[in-house]
């Protein structure tokens, strides 16, 4: 892991593949870092570079509070500018799709191609009333955050690999304790950052090749989020998993297997 000096920012990123492919730079949601990339990587490296990094103020990533969908996009292309990267696939889940969206809009000649899992573009109001519970529990039992989020995460089903298996994953994620009060003001703010996204009907400015995957079953973003991007976006691919927003883990292989099949087209 390396980390890109920006002046008020510094952002943790790593690399994967072969330095001379073709770029694809992974922006992952709200409140992980990229070590949750993991599952991806054999997708896309046998035929791209996978550049992933931990959005600010999360992981190994340090900078003041966001405000904005769009100062996390600016922090985007400013790492794509120090990695010299001219243009790349851009490669968003969740809260990372709406940077993708907004990157795509604003720099159109740095986005290749996009591919956008599990999110949306514009208020929702199931989400918004979600962001407030999540307040609420961030504000009186932080940790107590990522047990209850991965209730919404995955389906019922995924939880039937066992109570070990699932307190495992717990363990892994919670490597580094709980969340500090740091960590609490960040989550807060991208909450805030993303209850004021709303470019659905700006998508179809977008020409670059576009791949959605949305979860039929997600309980946190509902499925319509991405046929929305799809039939706004021109020429968009939507591919529908019958999974909840945890499937590039709990549906990995037909996820990783639109991903490469998309990522060969461009």
């Amino acid at each position: 892991m390396a980390t890109a000096d920006l002046g008020d920012v510094g952002i943790g990123y790593s690399t994967f593949g072969d330095d001379a492919a073709d770029p694809v730079v992974g922006i992952m949601g709200f409140s992980l870092d990229k070590r949750f990339w993991s599952t991806q990587v054999p997708a896309v490296t046998p035929t791209h570079r996978f550049v992933t990094f931990d959005n600010r103020g999360i992981g190994r990533s340090r900078g003041p509070l966001v405000s904005t969908i769009d100062e996390m996009a600016n922090d985007t292309v400013r790492l794509m500018d120090h990695l010299q990267l001219d243009d790349a696939v851009l490669f968003g889940m969740s809260m990372g799709g709406t940077i993708a969206q907004r990157v795509a809009l604003d720099h159109p000649d740095r986005v290749k191609a996009l591919i956008l899992a599990v999110t949306w573009a514009r208020p929702i109001e199931y989400m918004r009333r979600q962001h407030d519970v999540t307040r609420k529990i961030l504000q009186i039992a932080p940790e107590e955050l990522l047990a209850a989020s991965l209730l919404k995460m995955f389906t019922p089903r995924f939880f039937e690999l066992g109570r070990e298996t699932v307190d495992q994953l717990i363990k892994v994620i919670r490597a580094e304790g709980p969340p500090t009060a740091e960590a609490v003001a960040v989550l807060a703010a991208q909450l805030d950052a993303i209850d004021k996204f709303d470019v659905l009907g700006q998508l179809p400015a977008i020409d670059c090749p576009t791949l959605v995957i949305g979860g039929r079953l997600d309980m946190i973003v509902p499925a319509f989020g991405a046929e929305e991007i799809a039939g706004a976006i021109p020429g968009a691919d939507l591919v529908m998993l019958e999974t909840g927003h945890g499937c590039m883990v709990e549906e990995m292989e037909s996820f990783n297997e639109a991903v490469s099949r998309f990522l060969r087209a461009v």
